[in-house]
């Protein structure tokens, strides 16, 4: 079962991946679109996109995904993912054969992020590997200013 958890910080969201499978990619998505769902369409796109291929490379290469993140930040608008595994091996982009049917993931993360990384956990063991992607159209507000009146 998938644990919700939004984070103490607003605008952050944790959700818990432990124990889960690649089945569990549909229900990561849908969890995206119920954290950020006033994101412009293309924005959103983009976050969908990086947040399955790192937690699909997490499935598949760093041993069992952890957990996801997100940040959102307004002004700039842009969205930060986290996604931590079990491994403590890097990840690597690699040019695929045309004929290969995986290994663009990073590179399609390189596409549409304006930058993308990986650190060690020494706590925990492992690594999070994240990409902040910057929204070019603006964001909503994440809450509305309130007015001053004038008495």
């Amino acid at each position: 079962m998938i644990n919700i958890a939004e984070h103490p910080v607003p605008g952050t969201w944790v959700l818990d991946l432990r124990a889960t499978t690649p089945r569990a990619l549909p229900d990561m998505r849908a969890w995206v679109v119920r954290c950020l769902p006033d994101l412009g369409e293309g924005h959103r796109d983009d976050v969908l996109l990086a947040a399955t291929e790192l937690v699909a490379n997490a499935y598949v290469h760093g041993g069992g995904a952890r957990h996801i993140q997100l940040w959102r930040g307004v002004s700039p608008c842009a969205v930060r993912i986290e996604v931590a595994d079990v491994s403590v091996e890097q990840p690597r982009a690699r040019c695929s054969q045309i004929e290969d049917p995986r290994g663009r993931g990073l590179l399609v993360v390189d596409g549409v992020a304006v930058q993308w990384g990986v650190r060690r956990e020494p706590v925990r063991g492992g690594k999070l590997v994240w990409a902040h992607i910057r929204c070019d159209g603006g964001c909503p507000e994440a809450l509305p200013r309130m007015k001053r009146s004038r008495n």
